[in-house]
Protein backbone atom coordinates (compact mmCIF):
# COMPACT_ATOMS: atom_id res chain seq x y z
CA UNK A 1 0.00 0.00 0.00
CA UNK A 2 1.52 3.35 -1.14
CA UNK A 3 1.95 6.01 1.82
CA UNK A 4 0.22 9.20 1.27
CA UNK A 5 2.13 12.45 0.18
CA UNK A 6 3.12 14.96 3.26
CA UNK A 7 0.89 17.08 4.68
CA UNK A 8 -0.08 19.29 6.96
CA UNK A 9 -2.86 21.20 8.63
CA UNK A 10 -3.18 23.73 11.29
CA UNK A 11 -5.79 24.31 13.58
CA UNK A 12 -6.99 27.31 15.78
CA UNK A 13 -8.52 26.24 19.54
CA UNK A 14 -10.50 28.58 20.93
CA UNK A 15 -9.84 28.68 25.31
CA UNK A 16 -13.11 26.65 25.43
CA UNK A 17 -13.82 22.73 26.13
CA UNK A 18 -15.91 22.27 23.16
CA UNK A 19 -13.24 23.08 21.14
CA UNK A 20 -11.38 19.48 21.39
CA UNK A 21 -14.40 18.21 20.14
CA UNK A 22 -14.43 20.14 17.07
CA UNK A 23 -10.51 19.33 16.70
CA UNK A 24 -11.31 15.76 17.02
CA UNK A 25 -13.59 15.78 13.97
CA UNK A 26 -10.77 17.75 12.36
CA UNK A 27 -8.14 15.46 12.57
CA UNK A 28 -10.31 12.75 11.88
CA UNK A 29 -11.71 14.25 8.07
CA UNK A 30 -7.76 14.81 7.72
CA UNK A 31 -6.61 11.52 8.43
CA UNK A 32 -9.62 9.90 6.88
CA UNK A 33 -9.22 12.60 3.70
CA UNK A 34 -5.18 11.59 3.34
CA UNK A 35 -5.99 7.42 3.93
CA UNK A 36 -4.27 6.89 6.87
CA UNK A 37 -7.01 5.36 8.90
CA UNK A 38 -5.03 3.14 11.13
CA UNK A 39 -3.87 6.09 13.17
CA UNK A 40 -7.44 8.10 13.44
CA UNK A 41 -8.28 6.70 16.95
CA UNK A 42 -4.85 7.03 18.66
CA UNK A 43 -4.30 10.09 17.00
CA UNK A 44 -7.98 11.46 18.46
CA UNK A 45 -6.82 10.45 21.81
CA UNK A 46 -3.70 11.64 22.26
CA UNK A 47 -4.36 15.00 20.12
CA UNK A 48 -7.47 15.28 22.83
CA UNK A 49 -5.28 15.08 25.86
CA UNK A 50 -2.73 17.43 24.26
CA UNK A 51 -5.48 19.94 23.90
CA UNK A 52 -7.40 19.12 27.48
CA UNK A 53 -4.20 20.03 29.07
CA UNK A 54 -3.89 23.16 26.96
CA UNK A 55 -7.42 24.36 27.86
CA UNK A 56 -7.09 23.20 31.54
CA UNK A 57 -3.45 24.60 31.97
CA UNK A 58 -3.75 27.41 30.29
CA UNK A 59 -6.19 30.61 29.82
CA UNK A 60 -5.68 31.49 26.66
CA UNK A 61 -6.18 30.10 22.67
CA UNK A 62 -3.98 27.06 21.77
CA UNK A 63 -3.14 25.25 18.56
CA UNK A 64 -2.96 21.96 17.24
CA UNK A 65 -0.99 20.95 14.32
CA UNK A 66 -0.86 17.68 12.37
CA UNK A 67 2.20 16.68 10.14
CA UNK A 68 2.33 13.49 8.20
CA UNK A 69 5.78 13.10 6.85
CA UNK A 70 7.91 10.37 6.12
CA UNK A 71 5.30 7.61 7.40
CA UNK A 72 4.93 8.79 10.91
CA UNK A 73 2.14 11.46 12.24
CA UNK A 74 3.42 14.49 14.35
CA UNK A 75 0.44 16.25 16.34
CA UNK A 76 1.40 18.90 18.48
CA UNK A 77 -0.19 21.55 20.80
CA UNK A 78 1.06 25.10 21.03
CA UNK A 79 -0.61 27.02 24.29
CA UNK A 80 -0.11 29.99 25.75
CA UNK A 81 1.34 28.76 29.05
CA UNK A 82 5.49 28.28 29.34
CA UNK A 83 4.78 25.56 32.31
CA UNK A 84 6.06 22.49 31.42
CA UNK A 85 4.05 19.55 31.77
CA UNK A 86 4.37 17.55 34.78
CA UNK A 87 3.93 13.93 34.52
CA UNK A 88 2.64 12.84 37.91
CA UNK A 89 1.82 9.75 39.75
CA UNK A 90 -2.04 9.88 40.07
CA UNK A 91 -4.04 7.39 42.18
CA UNK A 92 -7.17 5.15 41.02
CA UNK A 93 -9.36 7.99 42.48
CA UNK A 94 -8.03 11.11 40.76
CA UNK A 95 -10.15 12.61 38.49
CA UNK A 96 -7.79 14.18 36.16
CA UNK A 97 -3.49 13.75 35.25
CA UNK A 98 -3.99 10.87 33.18
CA UNK A 99 -3.27 12.52 30.10
CA UNK A 100 0.35 12.76 29.62
CA UNK A 101 0.58 8.78 30.87
CA UNK A 102 -1.73 8.43 28.00
CA UNK A 103 1.42 10.17 25.72
CA UNK A 104 3.68 8.20 27.37
CA UNK A 105 2.35 4.77 26.59
CA UNK A 106 0.58 5.69 22.98
CA UNK A 107 3.10 7.53 21.17
CA UNK A 108 6.17 5.94 19.67
CA UNK A 109 7.75 9.42 20.92
CA UNK A 110 7.05 12.77 22.55
CA UNK A 111 8.07 15.73 24.31
CA UNK A 112 8.06 19.47 24.65
CA UNK A 113 9.88 22.59 24.43
CA UNK A 114 9.27 26.26 25.18
CA UNK A 115 8.71 28.76 22.59
CA UNK A 116 10.82 32.36 23.45
CA UNK A 117 8.73 35.23 24.48
CA UNK A 118 6.45 36.71 21.19
CA UNK A 119 6.07 40.54 20.53
CA UNK A 120 4.06 40.64 23.63
CA UNK A 121 6.78 39.51 26.04
CA UNK A 122 5.44 36.14 26.86
CA UNK A 123 6.80 32.71 26.30
CA UNK A 124 4.53 29.68 25.98
CA UNK A 125 5.24 26.28 24.73
CA UNK A 126 4.20 23.45 22.65
CA UNK A 127 3.91 19.72 23.47
CA UNK A 128 4.24 16.86 20.29
CA UNK A 129 3.94 13.63 19.79
CA UNK A 130 4.57 11.32 16.92
CA UNK A 131 3.07 7.97 15.89
CA UNK A 132 2.84 5.28 13.26
CA UNK A 133 6.95 5.54 12.21
CA UNK A 134 8.29 3.08 10.52
CA UNK A 135 11.24 1.33 12.32
CA UNK A 136 14.14 -0.73 10.63
CA UNK A 137 12.35 -3.58 11.41
CA UNK A 138 9.41 -2.63 9.77
CA UNK A 139 11.27 -2.45 6.59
Amino acid sequence: MAMPNPFEYRLRIPHDPRSVSVARTSLRAALTAHEVPDLVERAELLASEMLTNAIVHSDGEAQLRLRWARDALTLSVWDTSPKPPDLRITGSDDEGGRGLHLLETLADRWDHYPVPPNRCGDMSKVVWCEIGGATETDV
